[in-house]
């Protein structure tokens, strides 16, 4: 039973984090564009692929991984969930960069072998993973809020299971609960994330073009490590802003590796 509302301010936070969640990609798309000529192809596709990889796949292998109550007993334990959450990202989101090069270079080795394609396509990639994050679950959020002040939260409630019923609640109490600043939290961190798309984009490129193939296995190492220690920070309590300042430290790290890799591979 929820017996409060979601604030003005809170809305108006969610509305913010939405409209970002738009112009990130957009304003992305046409600085490449237009300063840098780079093409529209890699774009498009490091957006189709972070669908197809991060949300379908990797979901569908989640789907039959934690069923049946393995994902409680998993997250019970957060070092091994970290590992596990790290790993399934970087696997996922890695391979499908190195697939997406793949054919990029085997359609058009041409059109798309100039280096600024691996800058397009982390565009695409980090961009569209902020409008999935920012746009479809913010919206989510909206709607949920307007239900919790109308009074209608009965019609999410009703049918549910008993999990799905405490899951969903938790939800609904959190958006009653939860400052309206904390919905800019996710704003921020993905501006990191989008720096952090554009080294591995890089990383995994030359392992590609290049045939230095040690850098597939690095990107998916760099990656799974991000997300682990995030996963393991959130599920012992470490200060949200904390974690956001290892983000972007570790970003910059990680941005500084694939520039040095840019300037030693580059044509």
């Amino acid at each position: 039973m929820i017996n409060s509302t979601v604030s003005t301010l809170s809305f108006v936070t969610m509305g913010i984090a939405v409209l970002l969640g738009l112009l990130i990609p957009a304003v992305m798309f046409i600085v490449l564009k237009k300063k840098y000529d780079c093409k529209k192809l890699p774009f498009f596709a490091g957006c189709a692929t972070f669908f197809i990889a991060a949300i379908v796949l990797e979901g569908i292998c989640h789907n039959l991984i934690l069923g049946g109550g393995r994902a409680e007993i998993l997250m019970s334990k957060p070092v091994l969930y970290g590992l596990y959450g790290g790993f399934m990202a970087g696997l996922f989101e890695e391979t499908g960069r190195f697939i997406a090069y793949k054919i990029l270079l085997k359609k058009g080795k041409d059109k798309y072998s100039d280096d600024k394609t691996a800058l397009a396509y982390g565009a695409g990639h980090g961009g569209f993973e902020a409008f999935y994050i920012l746009v479809v679950s913010m919206i989510t959020n909206l709607v949920f809020g307007v239900m919790i002040n109308t009074g209608n939260t009965e019609l999410l409630l009703a049918g549910l299971d008993e999990a799905k019923l405490a899951a969903t609640e938790n939800v609904l109490n959190q958006l009653v609960t939860l400052s309206p600043w904390t919905f800019l939290v996710s704003v921020i961190e993905r501006f990191g994330a989008v720096a952090w798309h554009m080294a591995a984009s890089v990383l995994v490129w030359f392992a590609v073009k290049n045939k230095k193939f040690w850098l597939y296995p690095l990107a998916i190492l760099l990656h799974m490590v991000l997300d682990m220690l995030a996963v393991i920070g959130m599920q012992f309590g470490i200060p949200v802003f904390l974690i956001e300042v290892f983000l972007y430290l570790y970003s910059a790290a990680c941005i500084f590796l694939a520039w040095k890799v840019w300037k030693k591979e580059s044509c």
